[in-house]
């Protein structure tokens, strides 16, 4: 039961206190509309369906069958998955933990892995292990339709799951129907083919009649029952229907950037690498990274970096950071930071270059040749210099380096050459920082020589 009501104004958005171990008020859940109809159409084939064991030893189940189970995945999925119907770095039992947060009474451990099961031969849902976490994704999500379905927190309440499965789906078909219209009859026919057959499975009104009862019985907050009004009536030419009216305190109306969704964080191995990066990712005040990608970014970088020293975790940092600031996320910044890691002589050399002031005269093209540059500079340099003397060149070089360009290079093309006469064109001269080094390493040795 309900503990508690927050009602401000007519058709509002309400959020319910229930005995369940989420803390405060239990929010709304957004389903996808499309994702709603795919699993409602299961019962379409129902007639010529079988008991399947999803899973060996476990419960079984019908394959084209809606069960109560069924409802409890969707709405845990639409709770924890993102908005892109993907949820990565969760396990099954972390997921049927959260499913049991959610509702106030908890569901059939073996239940829910064999519905996992079904969802995935169906079609509805996969998995794949993407680097070092499983991801979910639901297959059968499209997020071009731009449409959802609310429905109030009384779905994870005790006396809604305690109603017959095919009282639940009546309940949600209704809602999907008629949305979030206040006082809107909801009115269908009951025939062999009509969705109310198809969902319920009850063909004699009396038996429809006893769902509608138990829903209008159901008061999820006390002296509020789940509908207004509830009939199977007859009418002139002998069919039969089924009338209601929603009561409007537990309508769901959408407000802009209203949240619907917790997703949980990822459960990633290498904790202690993890643990460097995130607070690395803090001080370097990019936080942001661990959710680039819908979190996929930060599981590959913690894999690259499992057993990296500190120091060469905080290299990758500012250099991640360094190429946000310059082009923004890029999907081959990992790859870029991979062929960097693979030459420690590498790390050394930009490490040297920042500490002497050069980097900034590195010198930086277009978009996708600025997470190159500094690949491509070391592997000119590389060739010429120790570490030992690289430092020297870079010392030596920065004085020079800042009387000629100033504090930073600010472009690729620096020096302008003047014509000797009016009227002739102007010259342009490329600076390459490797040359520059190379040079003034070179003039040494001559002098010295």
């Amino acid at each position: 039961m309900a503990k508690e009501k927050i009602v401000s104004g007519p058709n509002a958005f309400r959020l319910l206190s229930l005995n369940n171990k989420s803390n405060g008020p239990t929010y709304p859940v957004s389903v996808d509309y499309t994702f709603l109809t795919d699993l409602f159409n299961l019962e379409r084939s129902y007639a010529s369906d079988s008991v399947v064991m999803f899973r060996r030893q476990s419960h079984p189940l019908r394959k084209f069958h809606v069960t109560g189970m069924s409802i409890r995945l969707m709405m845990t999925i639409f709770r924890r998955f993102n908005t892109e119907g993907a949820l990565v770095g969760v396990p099954i039992h972390r997921l049927y933990c959260l499913m049991n947060e959610e509702y106030e009474e908890g569901g059939s451990k073996e239940q829910f892995y064999a519905e996992i099961r079904k969802f995935i031969e169906l079609g509805l849902l996969s998995v794949s292990r993407d680097g070092i976490v499983n991801e979910w994704k639901l297959e059968s999500f499209k997020r071009k339709t731009s449409r959802f379905i609310l429905f109030n927190p009384l779905v994870f309440s005790k006396g809604f799951t305690d109603l017959e499965v095919a009282a639940q789906k009546l309940y949600m078909y209704i809602v999907s129907r008629n949305g979030d219209k206040v006082k809107a009859e909801f009115k269908e026919f009951i025939e062999s083919n009509s969705w109310i057959y198809t969902l319920t499975h009850k063909s004699r009104p009396s038996q429809v009649r006893q769902l509608l009862e138990s829903l209008k019985s159901l008061e999820p907050v006390e002296g509020q029952p789940l509908l207004l009004e509830g009939s199977v009536e007859k009418d002139l030419l002998g069919r039969w229907s089924v009338r209601c009216v929603l009561n409007p305190v537990y309508l769901v109306k959408h407000i802009e950037g209203a949240h619907y969704r917790m997703v949980p964080q990822a459960k990633i191995p290498y904790s202690k690498t993890v643990a460097r990066l995130r607070l690395l990712l803090e001080h370097f005040r990019i936080g942001e990274v661990q959710f680039l990608d819908n979190g996929r970014f930060f599981l590959k970088l913690a894999q690259l970096l499992h057993n990296a020293s500190f120091k060469t975790i905080r290299f990758v940092v500012a250099r991640i950071k360094e190429m946000l600031q310059r082009n923004g996320y890029d999907q081959h910044m990992l790859q870029a930071i991979q062929s960097e890691l693979q030459n420690q002589t590498f790390v050394r050399f930009v490490e040297i270059m920042k500490d002497t002031g050069v980097y900034a005269y590195l010198g930086m093209g277009d978009g996708a040749f600025d997470n190159a540059r500094p690949l491509q500079f070391f592997r000119s340099a590389n060739q010429h210099f120790t570490i030992k003397t690289f430092k020297r060149t870079c010392i030596r070089a920065f004085p020079l380096l800042r009387q000629r360009f100033g504090e930073a290079l600010r472009s690729e093309i620096i020096n302008m050459i003047q014509p000797s006469r009016p009227g002739m064109t102007v010259e342009y001269e490329t600076f390459f920082l490797e040359d520059f080094l190379i040079d003034l390493a070179q003039s040494k040795t001559t002098r010295t020589a």
